[in-house]
């Protein structure tokens, strides 16, 4: 398994910020009953890895799966 810093890409949803818009998330564990906890990306890809924002970046809480939408990968690295 690769570790967080080797990864590429990761697979990401938005979910209802509670402030008006959305957080790009990742789901980091499935602690049942149809809840999981996930991971906010916040930041950007660049060519040497991702850049964090650390107003949001790494924040995890719990959420409803059903709350998430727009599945898709998002790349950590921008091409060159």
């Amino acid at each position: 398994m690769m570790s967080r810093s080797q990864r590429r890409t990761v697979e990401v949803f938005d979910t209802p910020s509670g402030l008006g818009g959305s957080h790009t998330v990742e789901v980091i564990d499935d602690i049942g009953h149809g809840k999981v906890r996930v991971r906010v990306w916040y930041g950007r890809a660049t060519a040497t890895g991702w850049e964090a924002w650390k107003d949001w970046d790494g924040y995890t809480f719990d959420t409803s799966r059903d709350q998430l939408r727009n599945k898709r990968t998002m790349p950590l690295y921008k091409s060159r």
